[in-house]
């Protein structure tokens, strides 16, 4: 295989040798030649298997196979690493399926023309879930101009940011399959399903309960998970607000060393996880509850009438009491400081599949954009359990959605167990440079030939566009993620 290397490496040169007695380059292109002809003679691109695809079938055994590789249109490398992502991710092709499906009773023969990139991202998937001995190539062609007629300022032949389009990929599949589903205006639902934000805060009317069933049913995609936003005063043991969010991704940034754009020697995704929803002290917060405990013990020291001390008592501690225009109470010392306020993420409904976004685009001391290179470690099983609400003491049962939140954590014990399926990994700085993306396959064993789960082997490719290689599960996880896709367990 190194004499392989070697050779093709030799057709390059000779090639590009050619090219340059006919042609003139900048001194710039040549040294960036002479760059990537070095990379090549050190083995610094082995992750982007570039002469690994075909020419390994001589080598391998006669049970390998390969999945299909996807043309390159014009620097849309960053759409064929998420196609080739949601390929591996069942429940994903599974809920376009359900979609296709079910609009088909609705809708009859209107289908190519309500869900054109449902249909044509559908198709795609399933010829990239189909694999073979020999290499094949598919074309993202319809997916692209599907989707451009809902991204119309997203150009998908410009280098673009991966997580960005996957991003707009979900969003426009919301928007063209709401259309059948569209809760009645009358409903808070309609403001949590079109709002650009997806924001709704806590305890919803009876009668929006009955549309968030239907959207439970219907609506909420296998991306689609839920944070909660909890704020705490830990000094009367109160929760002031609950807030809930949808999410389509975890965007988790790197553990840095102090003042300085470099990842931590060692750091592991659990260690980016435990920073984005690590509790957070709000500075100069006015808690009401604090203040009028405050202000009984006050009163009750300046001999204030029983009557005043008892309204005090009684008030419910709201924004709107006028507790405060008391005569006694002006003159009562207050600071902020007194009380200590705690900000919390969780993770209040787990989805199907779990995106992670590792951020590597950072700011420097200059302003200007750099990419933080280095190894973050993560797991082939990941446990999102120790980050559910009830494992960092948090009551959301009092909350009239907490049934659409989280069902099956409180009836199966690994409700945030989730499986690695697809590593998106990029090559270069910020705003260019080139994606690939490692994607798992499940194969007939060949002990068993049963179709069960449990009796399939586990293999994994590494995908540059149309160039497909097998690889072991080490070079996986010595990848310098982008994107994580985790599969429920």
């Amino acid at each position: 295989m190194l004499s392989r290397r070697v050779s093709d490496t030799k057709a390059i040169v000779r090639i590009l040798t050619q090219t340059f007695r006919f042609s003139q380059l900048s001194f710039a292109s040549l040294l960036g030649v002479a760059g990537f002809l070095y990379a090549l003679r050190n083995c610094r691109f082995r992750n982007l298997n570039l002469f690994s695809s075909t020419r390994q079938d001589d080598e391998d055994d006669d049970d390998s196979v390969l999945v299909p590789g996807l043309q390159n249109l014009g620097n849309n490398c960053f759409l064929n690493v998420i196609l080739q992502a949601l390929s591996s991710c069942k429940d994903f092709r599974s809920y376009l399926q359900w979609v296709i499906d079910d609009a088909s009773e609705t809708i009859a023969g209107e289908e190519d023309e309500k869900f054109p990139l449902t249909l044509a991202l559908s198709d795609l998937l399933q010829d990239l879930s189909t694999f073979g001995r020999r290499q094949s190539v598919c074309s993202p062609r319809k997916v692209m101009l599907a989707l451009t007629h809902y991204v119309r300022n997203f150009n998908l032949t410009c280098q673009q940011d991966a997580a960005e389009a996957l991003l707009h990929l979900i969003s426009s599949l919301q928007e063209e399959i709401v259309v059948c589903y569209r809760p009645t205006k009358s409903s808070n639902l309609s403001d949590i399903m079109f709002s650009r934000n997806l924001r709704m805060v806590a305890a919803a009317p009876s009668e929006g309960l009955v549309d968030l069933k239907r959207w439970h049913k219907h609506l909420r995609g296998p991306f689609d998970g839920i944070l909660g936003s909890t704020l705490v005063c830990r000094t009367c043991s109160s929760q002031i607000s609950l807030e809930f969010q949808f999410f389509h991704t975890l965007p988790l940034s790197p553990v840095l060393y102090n003042g300085s754009s470099n990842i931590v020697l060692g750091c592991t995704l659990e260690n980016c996880l435990k920073k984005f929803l690590g509790a957070e002290k709000v500075e100069n917060y006015f808690c009401h509850r604090c203040w009028h405990v405050a202000a009984v013990k006050f009163l009750s020291v300046m001999r204030a009438a029983e009557v005043d001390i008892e309204k005090v008592k009684s008030c419910g501690g709201d924004d709107q009491c006028d507790c405060k225009i008391s005569h006694h109470l002006q003159r009562m010392p207050w600071s902020n400081s007194y009380s200590f306020i705690l900000k919390q993420l969780t993770i209040a409904r787990f989805p199907k599949l779990l995106c992670i976004q590792v951020q590597r685009a950072s700011l420097n001391m200059f302003g200007e954009s750099v990419k933080l290179s280095g190894h973050i470690a993560f797991p082939l099983v990941l446990d999102l359990n120790l980050f559910s609400p009830s494992s960092i003491g948090l009551n959301m049962e009092k909350n009239e959605m907490s049934q659409y939140l989280n069902p099956e954590a409180s009836s199966r014990n690994h409700g945030g167990m989730y499986r690695l399926v697809t590593v998106v990994e990029h090559f270069g700085m910020t705003g260019s440079g080139h994606y690939t993306v490692y994607r798992s396959v499940r194969a007939a064993s060949q002990e068993d030939d049963e179709e069960e789960e449990d009796c399939e082997e586990l293999r994994w490719f590494s995908i540059s566009d149309s160039e497909v290689g097998r690889v072991s599960e080490s070079d996986v996880l010595g990848a310098e993620a982008s994107l994580l896709f985790y599969e429920k367990l």
